[in-house]
């Protein structure tokens, strides 16, 4: 993957509008970063190919899809041996219901973000992946009142 230093400002500027609307034609961007539209092609193609682009996805609200519920879940290990939590995070990543988890450092291992139809989906599914797991000591769920900020682009500048 290439690294700050290895991005020059038509770079930056390609990251943040295709951050803004990754559907913006070649033609638009290339105007706008005052580049050529096969080198704004090429460019954004290397942006992809060394992994500073990860993907292109379209942002759907879970509401639309029935999920009205989005939870937090702190989890805390019983023991954080490396296989340990390498065994949490290839479950995590199976269960399509938890749609964020990140290994964290402090009070908890691991904090999960989560979708629910309903408090009951939710306790069955958190009794299932939390309570029952005997590599799991404690776990906290966080229901989320509203969301205050969506996922905000990474800063190019």
């Amino acid at each position: 993957m290439i690294g700050r230093g290895d991005l020059d400002s038509f770079d930056l500027k390609l990251i943040d509008a295709l951050q803004a609307d990754a559907l913006t034609p070649v033609a638009v961007l290339a105007e706008r970063v005052g580049l050529s539209a096969p080198a704004c092609y090429r460019r954004i193609r290397r942006l992809r190919a060394t992994g500073a682009i990860v993907r292109d996805v379209a942002v759907v609200h879970p509401r639309t899809l029935g999920w009205p519920l989005s939870m937090l879940v702190l989890v805390t290990l019983e023991r954080e041996a490396a296989d340990t939590v390498d065994e949490m995070m290839r479950m995590l990543k199976r269960v399509p219901e938890v749609i964020e988890a990140w290994n964290v450092t402090g009070d908890h291992d691991f904090v999960v973000r989560m979708l629910a139809r309903d408090m009951e989906s939710y306790d069955v599914l958190a009794r299932r992946l939390f309570a029952a797991d005997e590599r799991v000591r404690s776990f906290k769920t966080l229901v989320v009142i509203r969301q205050v900020k969506d996922a905000s682009p990474v800063p190019a500048a």
